[in-house]
């Protein structure tokens, strides 16, 4: 379908601010019939979400699955979000205030890519809190900081930045006081304590590697078929095990797997220091909310067990 021909389908049931399944139907076939959904398309979706309200859940469905497919195809290398198209999807969606869709859109992207922007998932964070603001955080809403909270672990994050662990005392001071579910203090003190004992991301996993990873690839598919791999294996299956296994090359190995086992206990260490952070965020607004006292209880517990053991 011509971009003409699918802003004037949109025109037409943007009319009643309310899209049916039926009409759902209607632009899934517009756009998806070539499998791939461009920019002008992703564009004219985007504007039309915005026009209607309480729509059929086809629509949020068929509407996320086109913008998620055009930001993951959108870069050089498939599934991984480049800082244009992050650029773009960021521009398109930080005007108003924040919609479920738009939230869906941002979280499944950030799960579904090989490797995005930093800068992407500190957006989804701070529309969440858009989206959240004035709510009591009930199972819905609980369900999306969470997935905010971890949707790098796609690519490899394994704990909760600093960053991370502020934005959850933000939350936390905004919504105190409101029927908020229990499952909600439940992931702010787990989030906060992965945090301060979590391991951190391996450095080889974040998005600069990761993209260096597929030039290199891309390099050797278009070089002569098979050399690298055949190189490896000079020698036969036995050549291939004699260089794998050569004494410098096993105590490199040992040598980085007890490097990579300390550094996992030293993360887990809680120490003064990171309580000492964790009691100052719970003053830094001169308030003692609910989820502070609950989070402030377990580190006293985690102390208790420390010392004793």
């Amino acid at each position: 379908m011509t971009n003409h021909a699918l802003l004037t389908l949109c025109e037409h049931i943007a009319a009643d601010r309310f899209i049916s399944a039926e009409e759902a139907f209607q632009l899934r076939q517009a756009i998806f019939p070539d499998g791939v959904v461009s920019r002008e398309e992703a564009e004219v979706l985007i504007s039309l979400e915005g026009r209607v309200a309480n729509s059929d859940e086809a629509w949020s469905q068929a509407f996320v699955e086109a913008v998620v497919d055009y930001v993951l195809q959108a870069g050089e290398y498939p599934g991984h979000v480049d800082e244009n198209t992050a650029s773009w999807l960021m521009a398109r969606f930080g005007d108003d205030g924040a919609r479920d869709t738009e939230i869906e859109v941002l979280l499944k992207t950030l799960e579904r890519a090989e490797s995005a922007p930093a800068s992407l998932a500190a957006f989804a964070r701070k529309r969440v809190a858009s989206w959240l603001a004035g709510r009591p955080i009930c199972a819905q809403e609980t369900e999306f900081i969470r997935r905010a909270l971890y949707v790098a672990a796609g690519a490899g994050a394994v704990s909760v930045t600093e960053d991370e662990a502020r934005w959850l005392f933000a939350i936390d001071a905004e919504s105190d006081g409101r029927a908020n579910d229990s499952a909600w203090t439940d992931l702010f003190v787990k989030g906060v304590l992965n945090h301060l004992m979590g391991r951190r991301t391996p450095a080889a996993l974040e998005q600069g590697d990761m993209l260096r990873r597929e030039k290199w690839f891309a390099a050797q598919a278009e070089g002569p078929h098979g050399d690298s791999v055949l190189t490896m294996f000079e020698g036969g299956l036995k050549g291939f095990w004699s260089r794998v296994t050569t004494p410098d090359d096993v105590t490199r190995m040992e040598a980085r797997y007890e490097a990579i086992v300390a550094e996992m206990r030293e993360d887990e260490r809680l120490t003064l220091a990171e309580i000492a952070w964790a009691v100052g965020m719970t003053r830094e607004d001169g308030k003692r909310t609910a989820n502070e006292s609950a989070l402030l209880a377990k580190l006293r517990e985690i102390e208790a067990e420390a010392t004793s053991a």
